[in-house]
């Protein structure tokens, strides 16, 4: 046997890291697009192989509960080889030096503004988040040692100790440039992902939104009876006014209202609109968060969401939107390209099929953050100001997508309730078998759970009118086969190929799913079916607390001083 001097052994085991990530951004899109379409259907129980230059053990498999794939859709990632002591070594080296110049150099200031997208190379960034995730995952357990009273003790421990160990000095570097935001009043987000305790629910909510969350939080405490803590994300006095911020205080149990800038640098962030939700589950204080969209309501008690089966296997539970615009290939082709790693979920979506436009709904989200916390820092990085309005925005709609995009981008495991969005409300007055109204997600024993889009008709038509809930109807979603569905003409082929068969008729049909009119938010396809009493008891009483609070928002803007203790929100 041949022995190698020292110097060679550092040199091989770089090569071999580089290559590793290397491969995920020279992997062209038409072979992922070959390798998505080639599985077998038991994707909930199968990765794909993650090729890679060396045999270097890697960390245990995500393992998949039996029979979890008929009530969710399982994204199973591809593991990330971990960091090792050659690795460390390597970083003295000079091409060591070279990585690590190339991996923390700063894209923009906290002052700067940038109009180029090409300067924001998502390829990049996708290969840094796995390096990122490697390093994170073999620096916190030295973390977790350190000695001290508190996290602050513990954090200058850490700093002085990457004075002499150069992946801690090379991870916080990382992380300064990743994620600037999270070293704002600390200097790792060790310190910060230590400080995550129990569950509760979180909201976002500015002037515009106050009636809104208003209501959602009076039904869910007052309604449902839900013990479960809430807090409540602003950005600012300019964003909430202290009188609103006041009234909701005090209308309610253990609620909190919390400035989300005082937690992270908003120099880096720029907040506005959608991008707070993310970034507001990040800074909550709850280890397992649930967020809700102000204007998102329940039927049942929303506690019974962290017993989810799929949450439970994996810390991450997404729902999906409605099934809406086939034929759009803009986003799935830049995902492909940035990352042709991607984990088991993407080649049965909607999206990689050409079915739909729209993957998530992002108006209810749970995360683990003690243990999915760096899928939320990915999910934070894709809604940053200059991320989201030169790249997120503009090719999805808003944050919904970069909720799992922002998991594929790190390689986390997450998992789909398996219906598609569907409605809730009244029949449609020219036709008996459809149903108008709000966009209803249902738990995994198929009943209907939560709505998102508020109380009226159709808010987005300009339709104020309060809906009369009495009916619901599924979007669909069930199918055992639902890959064989495609409008991809590559993929249809590669499936017929794996079949034996010759034309798309040929393929065994399988129900089909319900069909929107999207302009009149109705639904029509399936069964029509009544809501129960109980359920129809809840959503139409929903309506009286909404118009409480209105009242009480009017009289806010007009300066008096409103005390929602005063209101019997039980029965209003």
């Amino acid at each position: 046997m041949i022995s190698l001097p020292r110097s060679a052994k550092l040199a091989f085991g770089f090569v071999i890291i580089f290559c590793i990530f290397a491969f995920t951004f020279q992997l062209q899109p038409s072979l992922s697009r070959d390798r998505l379409s080639t599985q077998d259907d038991q994707y909930s129980r199968e990765r794909f192989p993650l090729e890679r230059a060396t045999d270097r053990p890697s960390t245990p498999l995500f393992k998949v509960p039996d029979n979890l794939h008929l009530t969710h859709d399982v994204a199973i990632p591809q593991n990330i080889p971990p960091w090792t002591q050659e690795d460390t070594d390597m970083l003295d080296t000079t091409i060591g030096f070279d990585m690590k110049t190339k991996f923390i150099k700063e894209e923009y200031g906290k002052e700067e503004t940038i109009d180029n997208a090409d300067k924001l190379n998502f390829a990049e960034l996708a290969r840094a988040e796995k390096l990122y995730k490697s390093l994170w995952n073999h620096v916190h357990p030295t973390y977790q040692k350190l000695a001290g009273r508190n996290d602050r003790d513990k954090e200058k421990a850490l700093i002085q100790l990457a004075k002499t160990h150069p992946e801690i000095d090379f991870l916080l570097r990382l992380e300064r440039r990743l994620f600037p935001w999270v070293q704002y009043v600390r200097q790792s987000s060790f310190s910060l992902h230590s400080t995550f305790k129990g569950r509760g629910l979180v909201f976002c909510a500015g002037n515009n939104q106050f009636e809104f969350v208003v209501t959602s939080i009076q039904a869910v405490r007052n309604r449902l009876k839900s013990t479960l803590p809430i807090q409540v994300f602003h950005m600012g006095d300019g964003d909430m006014s202290p009188a609103r911020q006041d009234y909701l205080r005090q209308m309610a149990t253990d609620v909190e209202i919390i400035d989300v800038t005082k937690i992270l640098d908003n120099d880096y962030m720029r907040l506005g609109g959608w991008s707070i939700k993310p970034f507001a589950m990040l800074a909550s204080s709850f280890e397992e968060v649930m967020f809700v969209d102000a204007d998102a309501y329940f039927l049942q008690d929303p506690a019974v969401l962290f017993q989810d089966p799929g949450y439970l296997a994996t810390g991450a539970l997404f729902f999906y939107d409605r099934t809406l615009f086939p034929g759009w290939t803009v986003g799935p082709d830049w995902l492909k390209s940035i990352t042709p790693i991607l984990s088991s979920f993407p080649r049965i979506s909607r999206m990689f099929r050409m079915k739909s436009a729209h993957e998530q709904e992002s108006g209810v989200v749970l995360i683990n953050k003690k243990t999915r916390f760096l899928g939320l820092m990915g999910t934070c990085k894709m809604n940053g100001k200059w991320e989201r309005d030169l790249v997120s925005y503009k090719i999805f709609h808003g944050d919904k997508e970069t909720f799992w995009i922002g998991f594929e981008m790190i390689q986390e495991p997450y998992v789909f309730m398996r219906n598609y969005g569907g409605v809730i409300g009244e029949l449609r007055p020219d036709n008996e078998n459809s149903v108008c109204g709000a966009q209803l997600h249902q738990d995994y024993r198929g009943r209907p759970l939560w709505w998102n889009g508020g109380l009226y008709r159709n808010k987005n038509a300009g339709v104020n009118r309060y809906l009369q809930f009495d009916y619901w109807m599924t979007g669909g979603g069930d199918q055992k086969h639902r890959e064989r569905d495609t409008d991809d003409p590559v993929v249809l082929q590669k499936i017929l190929k794996e079949l034996g068969l010759s034309s798309k008729d040929q393929i065994p049909k399988e129900p089909k799913d319900a069909d929107w009119d999207f302009g009149e938010s109705c639904l029509a396809g399936a069964r029509v079916n009544m809501l129960t009493q109980r359920e129809k008891t809840l959503a139409n009483g929903f309506v009286g607390i909404d118009k409480v609070a209105r009242e009480d928002s009017r009289r806010i803007n007009n300066g008096e001083e409103v005390k929602p203790r005063d209101h019997n929100w039980e029965t209003v």
